[in-house]
C-alpha cells in the first residue's frame, strides 16, 4: 500500500516517471522486493509501464488508486475508537473527511463530518472508548511527510473504505478535483 500511495501522490504532483524500482522503493520507504511485488499487478493491468533501463511510468494514477482502495482494510488497521476530546494530548494527523476538506481548499462545502480518522505515530494506550474518531497507526514515511493531514491518496483510500454517504461525498469531491481528466490524454513523462 505504501508503494501505491507514493505512485498516486507523486503523480498528482507531476512525477510519473521513476528511473528504477529501487528509486520507487526508497521514496515509498519499503524494500526493493516489496516495491517490485507491488508493481507487478499494476504492470499487468496497464496502470504502470516499464521502459528500457529498468524505469517505470505511471500511466493511470486512478487505476493505481483503485487497486489501493481494494486492498484497504480499515477494520484491521484500526487501533482504537475514541472521542474527539480524548485526542487533545496526542500528536495527531487528520485523515478522512478532515483531510479531504484540507485538500479541497479548507472550507467544507461537501457534507457533514460524521466519523473522523486520526493517525498517530506513537502507540496509544488508555484512550477512552468512543464512536467519533477511528484511530490508526501512521507509518514512519507518513510521519515525516504529512503536513497535519493524510496525503490525497491515503485520504481517498480511507474514505473509500469508510461506510456512509458522507464518506462517499468527500471521495467524489476528491475524485472530481484530482482524477477528473482522462489519463490517455496525458503523457506519462
Amino acid at each position: 500500500e505504501l508503494v501505491w500511495r507514493t505512485l498516486v501522490d507523486r503523480s498528482i504532483k507531476g512525477q510519473r516517471r521513476w528511473d528504477s524500482i529501487a528509486d520507487l522503493a526508497y521514496a515509498s520507504g519499503v524494500p526493493w522486493a516489496t516495491a517490485r511485488f507491488a508493481c507487478q499487478k499494476l504492470l499487468d493491468i496497464g496502470a504502470l509501464t516499464s521502459y528500457s533501463g529498468g524505469g517505470l511510468s505511471t500511466v493511470s494514477p486512478e487505476k493505481v488508486l483503485t487497486v489501493a482502495c481494494a486492498a484497504r482494510n480499515l477494520a484491521a488497521d484500526t487501533v482504537a475508537w475514541t472521542s474527539l476530546g480524548a485526542l487533545d494530548r496526542l500528536s495527531v494527523v487528520w485523515g478522512g473527511p478532515d483531510a479531504a476538506v484540507h485538500h479541497l481548499g479548507g472550507a467544507n462545502t461537501v457534507a457533514h463530518v460524521d466519523v473522523r480518522i486520526a493517525y498517530v505515530s506513537a502507540p496509544v494506550t488508555n484512550l477512552p472508548e468512543g464512536e467519533d474518531v477511528r484511530v490508526l497507526h501512521m507509518d514512519a514515511r507518513a510521519a515525516r511527510e504529512w503536513d497535519g493531514f493524510s496525503s490525497v491518496a491515503q485520504t481517498f483510500v480511507d474514505l473509500f473504505a469508510t461506510p456512509g454517504w458522507q464518506a462517499s461525498e468527500f471521495r467524489f469531491a476528491l475524485r472530481d478535483r484530482f482524477f477528473a481528466g482522462r489519463d490517455w490524454d496525458q503523457e506519462a513523462g
